[in-house]
């Protein structure tokens, strides 16, 4: 892992490169490509751009920018409602009619973009319209296709759902609802050397494992399924007039399954004819509608870890209509390499699957548990050193069923039992998730891994020497605790973990444990490979009873 960050720093150096001076590019519409109108782009640049204080908080600009060299800053928030608002205009804005919003957001917790307005019967109405975790940096908050509701005296506004501490806004941009187009990255309508800003920001966020506000149908400009320096590279080209078009991209539904292996189950549900039942619906096609807005309520959580002799954080989504009188199944997400307990929470589509599928009556009504996995009792971050901090995340498997699980299972409604808890990942998490199946396999009995990195048996790979933490002939899960479902999922374009998670998979059929391996064509080391996962594990975890 030391060298990613090496690679990191060459990755950064050559993004600098890309860096040309505004002046060397033209403007370029991208109404050919499919936008319609841009009713407004906020800058900043040159004032509040009609932005006020809402609830008695302060607007002014300052130089911590998105994009471009200012920002408006709101301060002096007494509540999380109180923030920055901007009147829609009654000419232009209809109700029933769809637009595009979006707008970067820099705070703490929870932004907001929401709308108040006020209904036929005189009731002030208040609606969000895209939401995403903050920590520090900026997010895009983005809504493609909302929909205005029937009333009038629209207004704008960005809040927090806790906390009052100061928010920086910027790039906020209200157009036609549209299809993204490849190399917006800003949305306004026009490729400009902003949005190459915007993509050198995404792609090193991308690369260090954070998917967070990135839209991959903008970010894959070369449209081979994965986000790369070489959609940079096309995008320079664009913009300098040495092309004049993208590539359109790829789509494919195919979906490689390892073979059908017969095993005998004691479990009390036949786990090997349920993953039978559904390996021919597993697909790496995701429909769209999935992916819209996330509902749903998030709660931050602090247990005692007992391995790392320690307060970890945890975040714990609770879907759309919880009752707490009824009791839910409970889904551990674990990241990826550098991650922690809000990693998995925006840009993998993991609150959007689960809120739309369960809408839909798809899923199982469900709690999940995002996790902070790294548990070292001798250091509570991580170092950065990736041999080093290892250890730290396999420790996760002592972790979450001696720590974890019972802080959730004596604070939350759920349900016990294997046939009622999951787990699945990515990277790290998904190599932790198929760890944490096998040794914790009389407790959790939906497995599930995206992208899983390598390191579960001794192996060597281009970042470093792995000593494994089992052999080959341990990687198994034997009746009578047969797994529900066991599903891997590899992305023909990952050059991070290359063909391990084959290799997983390859193993378990070697060893008599029923799975499931979903190839995903085009799929890299991101969300292009952890959705189809994610979609299909959602969609048919508690099910098997």
């Amino acid at each position: 892992m030391g060298k990613i960050r090496s690679f990191l720093a060459g990755t950064l150096a050559f993004l600098a490169a890309l860096a040309l001076p505004n002046a060397s590019f033209s403007q370029l519409d991208t109404k050919s490509a499919g936008t319609e109108s841009c009713f407004f782009h906020d800058t900043f640049e040159n004032g509040s751009d009609g932005w006020e204080g809402r609830g008695g908080a302060s607007v002014t600009t300052a130089d911590t920018a998105y994009a471009g060299s200012k920002a408006l800053t709101v301060s002096d928030r007494k509540s999380s409602w109180h923030g920055a608002m901007k009147a829609l205009d009654a000419d232009v804005f209809k109700a029933g009619v769809e637009y595009s919003f979006s707008a970067a957001v820099l705070g703490t917790g929870k932004m907001m973009l929401s709308l108040q307005y006020t209904d036929a019967l005189g009731k002030n109405i208040y609606d969000h319209i895209a939401d995403g975790i903050s920590s520090g940096d900026y997010i895009i908050l983005a809504n493609t296709e909302y929909k205005l509701p029937e009333g009038s005296g629209y207004i704008l506004y960005v809040e927090t759902e806790a906390g009052t501490g100061d928010l920086l806004i910027d790039e906020v941009i209200v157009s036609d609802a549209e299809k993204p187009v490849p190399g917006d990255f800003d949305s306004d309508g026009y490729l400009t050397s902003f949005d190459l800003i915007g993509a050198r920001r995404a792609l090193l966020s991308h690369m260090s494992g954070s998917d967070a506000g990135i839209n991959m149908n903008i970010a894959d400009i070369d449209g081979d399924g994965s986000f790369a320096v070489n959609d940079l590279v096309l995008l320079t080209k664009f913009l300098l007039g040495q092309v004049t078009e993208f590539p359109k991209p790829v789509v494919t539904t195919t979906v490689t399954t390892a073979p059908p292996v017969q095993t005998t189950t004691t479990s009390p549900v036949n786990a090997g004819s349920y993953m039978e039942s559904i390996r021919d619906k597993i697909t790496a096609d995701v429909p769209s509608s999935v992916l819209k807005n996330a509902e749903g309520k998030i709660e931050h959580i602090t247990y005692f870890s007992k391995k790392a002799n320690r307060n970890k954080g945890a975040n714990v989504w609770l879907p759309p209509g919880y009752d707490s009188s009824k009791e839910y199944p409970v889904f551990y997400v674990n990241h990826g390499y550098g991650g922690d307990e809000s990693s998995m929470m925006n840009g993998m589509g993991v609150r959007e699957i689960a809120t739309n599928l369960i809408k839909s009556g798809e899923a199982v009504p469900m709690i999940i548990v995002f996790t902070n996995q790294y548990t070292d009792p001798n250091h509570a971050a991580q170092t950065g050193n990736g041999q080093a901090d290892v250890p730290g995340y396999d420790n996760f498997v002592e972790d979450m069923p001696d720590s974890l699980m019972p802080y959730i299972e004596s604070h939350y409604p759920v349900k016990t039992g294997r046939e009622n808890t999951a787990v699945a990942g990515f990277s790290m998490g998904g190599r932790e998730s198929l760890y944490i199946g096998m040794k914790c396999c009389d407790k959790v009995g939906y497995i599930g891994g995206g992208a899983p990195a390598p390191g579960i048996f001794p192996t060597k790979d281009q970042f470093m020497t792995h000593p494994g933490v089992m052999s080959k002939d341990e990687m198994r899960i034997d009746p009578p605790y047969s797994p529900y479902l066991l599903l891997i999922a590899g992305g023909t374009s990952d050059t991070m973990v290359n063909d391990f998670p084959k290799q997983y998979s390859d193993l378990f059929t070697q060893h008599g444990t029923e799975n499931i391996y979903l190839s995903v064509p085009r799929g890299g080391h991101d969300s292009s490979t952890v959705i189809p996962l994610m979609y299909n594990f959602i969609k048919y975890i508690f099910k098997a009873g």
